[in-house]
């Protein structure tokens, strides 16, 4: 059981673990930044959900009317993917769960300067998990549509736009995300004075 916010605080201005007090402004700090990073990460893992779902059930109903034997492979494939980024997104919240409060206050920092840095590991490692395997699929099933139809020019077409649209996830995930986490990490390390897990 949490204890109240004010009993919390109560907690943390007697933390003798950072060797001086915590300011009222520093722990509504800390407060308010910890309930933001967990919104912002709920938020993300309720669009990934429901696109990763979204994604499943348009490719099995594709996969179900396809004509061939290749393009309902693909199709299946790009379902599974779907469902995968559901399980792999879920599984990872649990792992990464919010710091407990009933502790100290330089370790309750610490923690929150752990979970940022696995939040970029994800971000990371989302070319591997996310934007690979649905790149392998998408140009699986542009391969089977050019076997079925023997267009060429529209296979080129379709091959080159959806490697563009990975190498945008791609940057966005590795460049403006994990510079966007980064950055919010080093701006919390800077309020609180402290070295958390390393990035």
């Amino acid at each position: 059981m949490t204890p109240p916010p004010d009993e919390l605080r109560h907690l943390w201005n007697l933390d003798s673990g950072t060797g001086r007090c915590g300011t009222p402004e520093l722990l509504r700090d800390i407060e308010q930044t910890a309930i933001r990073f967990d919104r912002t990460i709920r938020f993300r893992d309720l669009r990934e959900t429901a696109g990763g779902l979204m994604v499943a059930a348009i490719f099995v109903w594709l996969a179900i009317h396809d004509r061939t034997w290749l393009e309902r492979t693909a199709h299946g494939w790009l379902a599974a993917c779907g469902v995968w980024i559901v399980f792999y997104i879920r599984r990872y919240s649990k792992i990464s769960r919010r710091p407990v409060p009933e502790q100290t206050l330089l370790r309750f920092q610490q923690e929150l300067l752990g979970r940022y840095d696995r939040q970029v590991r994800l971000l990371k490692s989302a070319k591997y998990w996310y934007i690979l395997p649905f790149w392998a699929g998408l140009l699986c099933s542009a391969a089977a549509g050019l076997v079925r139809t023997g267009d060429v020019l529209r296979f080129g077409l379709v091959a080159l736009c959806v490697t563009a649209l990975n190498a945008a996830l791609w940057w966005l995930n590795e460049g403006i995300g994990v510079a966007y986490l980064q950055n919010r990490r080093r701006q919390l390390m800077a309020r609180t004075g402290i070295e958390g897990v390393t990035e």
